[in-house]
């Protein structure tokens, strides 16, 4: 081999080494010193219980942390509720504020309710912590999904979980704790706490159930009118 070629190689040998360094040096430096904010242009996307169901979307956080950790209860407004198998991830935003979520998927008889062929939710915030949460029983998968998020760095409110984090239909999923009101359909009542069922979207309520559809969709969120026409003896 000539000269002039060994030196291409050898320079080309060094130019790998170097790269590898810094690729691995980084890693260990992001490991043990993790980014202090995160860009507009980063996305942290959580599938939670990786089959698509519920997926958790913060728009300019970063993923800084993750870690199993293990079962244990939490206090909410509506009662006390577990979480089983879930996992602890730290995240932070573009400007620097650090915050929490713990995200679970676990099988459906780890919670006190029956399958009765429809969808119910949770929506609530905690009272032994500043986080809101959110949990929800599909049947067709038969399986619990649930997700609590800090609220002691940020303020999160429980629409911008259920329909901006979670991007959460509105139609079929209402405020649970924040209006007067419980979801259309009462729910599932159960260790103190109260499941509410999803709301089918307005041309199968219509179909299904025409009196769900009147009351739903026609009223709104006037409770007043509600209460005043079930006092004249209407349903």
């Amino acid at each position: 081999m000539s000269k002039p070629r060994s030196i291409v190689l050898l320079l080309i040998i060094v130019a790998i080494a170097i790269l590898i360094k810094v690729t691995v040096m980084g890693s260990i430096a992001s490991f043990i010193f993790p980014p202090s904010h995160a860009s507009s242009s980063d996305t942290l996307i959580e599938d939670i219980g990786g089959d698509n169901f519920l997926t958790a979307t913060l728009d300019g956080c970063l993923k800084i942390n993750e870690e199993n950790i293990s079962d244990a209860s939490f206090k909410t407004s509506s009662g006390e509720w577990r979480w089983y198998d879930a996992k602890n991830i730290t995240y932070v935003t573009q400007y620097g504020t650090k915050n929490y979520m713990i995200v679970w998927k676990t099988a459906h008889d780890k919670y006190d309710f029956k399958n009765e062929g429809v969808n119910l939710y949770l929506s609530d915030y905690l009272t032994d912590s500043a986080a809101k949460c959110f949990i929800e029983y599909s049947y067709e998968n038969d399986c619990v999904y649930g997700i609590i998020i800090g609220t002691d760095n940020l303020r999160y409110s429980e629409s911008q979980l259920m329909y901006d984090i979670l991007g959460l239909n509105r139609t079929g999923f209402e405020l649970a704790y924040s209006n007067s009101g419980t979801s259309y359909g009462g729910g599932y009542s159960g260790s103190g706490s109260s499941y509410h069922t999803v709301v089918p979207d307005r041309y199968t309520l219509s179909r299904t159930d025409p009196g769900a559809y009147y009351d739903h969709y026609e009223y709104g969120d006037n409770y007043d009118i509600d209460n005043y026409l079930e006092s004249e003896g209407y349903d």
